[in-house]
């Protein structure tokens, strides 16, 4: 990202735009703030906010990788990392929007990778095998 101030993405995981992660670069504080008060629906899951203090006179490179509902945001500008879970309610296909304030340029390049499921096809016995001996 090369916010001009403050700018934001947001990972909705419903379709009607009800449930959603923010993550919103604050400028005037110098931080990179990671928001879950509307990340789920369920009404057993926590909300709040995590930050992460980060320059803002420079492009920030930010990785995020989603696993249902884990979130791991590295901001590699600073080899910053936090790990938080968000609890989606619904299945189905997830987006992601950008937004900045008015008068903020925001300059973005987004990557996405889908990962397919790991599927073991022969189960463990929950046995060990017995260790190798020597001759």
């Amino acid at each position: 990202m090369e916010p001009t101030g403050n700018a934001s993405l947001r990972l909705l995981t419903t379709p009607d735009g009800s449930e959603y992660l923010d993550i919103r670069l604050d400028a005037d504080a110098g931080e990179l703030v990671v928001d879950r008060d509307h990340a789920s629906l369920d009404p057993r899951a926590r909300g709040g906010s995590y930050r992460i203090p980060c320059a803002t006179d420079r492009s920030i490179d930010l990785r995020v990788v989603v696993d249902h509902s884990i979130a791991e945001i590295f901001l590699t500008t600073t080899g910053q990392v936090l790990t938080l879970r968000f609890y989606p309610t619904r299945q189905g296909e997830w987006r992601l929007q950008a937004h900045s304030t008015l008068g903020t340029r925001l300059n973005y390049a987004i990557d996405v990778w889908e990962l397919h499921p790991l599927v073991i096809k022969e189960p463990s016995t929950g046995v060990a095998a017995p260790a190798p001996t020597s001759p």
